[in-house]
């Protein structure tokens, strides 16, 4: 072998390396300029515009004062097992289930409900028997239910009618749900529900790709590392889809977006960490004579749960979002065992979690405002 042909060229290797440090800050550049014209949110706004479409041209509810709405996504129920995200959250989930049935809410699960990309469909339905058949008490006339990325297979009737037929006989899997709403005032507009999977690299480029096919994707991801980060486990990968969500629905005319997938909580597209820091640094910019009874426990209270919230749902690149466009619903299968949800109830919405208190679970209203009042600032 010739030995000048193992010597280093340095000043190529130099010029290389410049050349790709050069195209790295480069892309850098134009994503943070030109955000609107990147792959991935470009794969979001084709994703969530054909969504939108065809569930329209399904059949809008027209949503009046009387109607009640309890949305969850995300669930991921597995084969209660230690690798099952569900089965701590369960009982307070079942507890949720009893509360909205009784009150007679519309029940809508926005995708993942079962965690099919992991486990086998049999094991999945015999160790949730007691929660399907809870949910099954809202169907067929209060009871919506849309696929998710994890549970895609329900895209497939076939399936459907094969594993969920004992419980749902006859269900569709709709990609998409529109609520229109107009009040007395003359204030309307529409609300978009959808999981929120759309434009990702599972549900966009291999969505010609047969349901079978997706667990061989999943095994190659796990031997690989490829492509395994995702939104729900990523804090990073959570916010940057959360923006693009935003971005979509801040161009839309009267429109509100509710979606999941990313497991972290979105009221009016502000994270709920976001709005308690903004109450925390309200409190504090009140004068001393302004300043209630109780100030200091009021900032105690408000830093330990800001210290909780940081930890739980970690802050990663989000941006500044001015329009209250986006909604998340968060996920039912949070480690702690909390879950939450969106409620619509008599005009109003909210953001609602269901978590253990002294051995009971209780829901606790996160946040509250008339729908009437976001749509007139969108």
């Amino acid at each position: 072998m010739n030995r000048n042909s193992l010597k280093v060229d340095i000043p190529s290797l130099l010029t290389g390396t410049l050349i790709g440090a050069g195209a790295v800050l480069a892309k850098t550049n134009f994503d943070k300029r030109f955000p609107d014209k990147t792959p991935g949110q470009r794969r979001v706004n084709r994703a969530l515009s054909k969504a939108l479409r065809k569930a329209r041209n399904g059949q809008p509810i027209s949503l009046d004062t009387e109607h009640r709405f309890v949305i969850f996504s995300d669930h991921h129920k597995g084969g209660n097992n230690e690798a099952d995200a569900f089965r701590g959250a369960k009982e307070n989930y079942l507890a949720a289930l009893d509360h909205y049935h009784e009150k007679e809410f519309t029940l809508i699960i926005l995708g993942d409900a079962e965690e099919l990309l992991e486990e086998r469909f049999e094991k999945v339905i015999d160790s949730y028997q007691d929660v399907l058949q809870s949910e099954a008490r809202f169907y067929p006339l209060r009871h919506f239910r849309l696929p998710g990325n994890h549970d895609v297979y329900w895209e497939s009737q076939d399936f459907v009618n094969r594993h969920l037929g004992d419980y749902f006989p006859g269900i569709q899997f709709p990609g998409g749900l529109v609520l229109e709403f107009e009040n007395d005032d003359g204030i309307e507009g529409e609300i978009f529900m959808t999981h929120g999977h759309q434009g990702t690299l599972d549900a966009d480029i291999f969505s010609f790709f047969p349901p079978l096919v997706l667990p061989l994707y999943r095994s190659l991801q796990i031997i690989t590392g490829m492509g395994k980060a995702k939104p729900s486990d990523d804090a990073c990968l959570r916010a940057e889809h959360d923006t693009r969500m935003y971005r979509w629905a801040s161009r839309q005319e009267g429109l509100i977006l509710i979606s999941g997938h990313t497991h972290r909580p979105v009221w009016s597209s502000i994270t709920h960490l976001e709005k308690l820091v903004m109450q925390l640094h309200a409190l504090l910019a009140l004068p001393p004579d302004q300043r209630p009874d109780d100030f200091q426990e009021l900032v105690e209270q408000l830093q330990n749960e800001i210290k909780e919230r940081a930890e739980k749902y970690p802050p990663c690149t989000d941006t500044i979002k001015t329009r209250p466009c986006y909604f998340n619903t968060g996920c039912c299968c949070f480690r702690d065992g909390d879950i939450t949800g969106i409620e619509i109830v008599d005009g109003q919405m909210a953001l609602v979690k269901w978590g253990m208190e002294n051995d009971v679970a209780a829901r606790v209203e996160l946040e509250k405002m008339p729908l009437a009042e976001i749509f007139a600032m969108l």
